[in-house]
């Protein structure tokens, strides 16, 4: 059951921690430009929206709804909200495991991760988030492939 309840968050875990990673250079450029992706993602209100219409779109999805069977979905978003948030310029801090060897054993396919992505840009657009923050999003989303499916160490 733990692998379950794993795989979604730790897709959004690590979508958000290539942004931490990424959002650095970015970031610098964005404050004397504009606002961070944190920011146009709509901070911890917007961040929580998109969470949880995620884990909703998850929970409707025949290809991903397995892994949420049992979920504490106010736990699981409230735990995930604050890793995006970090992740993505906000003030959250995030302490969990580490989403790469977490992923070592779920033999996700690409067509789960692939429905996941579809879920999470799903989410952006419902809450309004306009197409350039949408894009980075989907972009950091693919830049996890490989970790996700296991192809690069950790």
């Amino acid at each position: 059951m733990t692998n379950k309840i794993s795989t979604p968050v730790t897709i959004l875990i690590l979508a958000v921690l290539t942004a931490s990673f990424c959002g650095t250079a970015i970031a610098g450029d964005e404050a004397a430009t504009g606002p961070t992706l944190y920011e146009r993602l709509g901070e911890m209100d917007g961040i929580g929206n998109i969470v949880r219409d995620t884990i909703a779109l998850h929970h409707a999805n025949p290809d991903v709804s397995h892994y949420f069977e049992g979920v504490d979905d106010e736990k699981l978003a409230k735990h995930v909200v604050a890793f995006f948030a970090a992740g993505t310029g906000g003030p959250a801090n995030y302490e969990g495991r580490d989403m790469t060897s977490t992923h070592a054993t779920m033999n996700m396919s690409d067509a789960d991760f692939d429905s996941v992505v579809v879920d999470v840009l799903k989410a952006v657009d419902s809450n309004g988030i306009d197409a350039e923050a949408k894009a980075e999003v989907a972009a950091i989303l693919e830049s996890l492939r490989p970790a996700v499916m296991g192809t690069t160490a950790p």
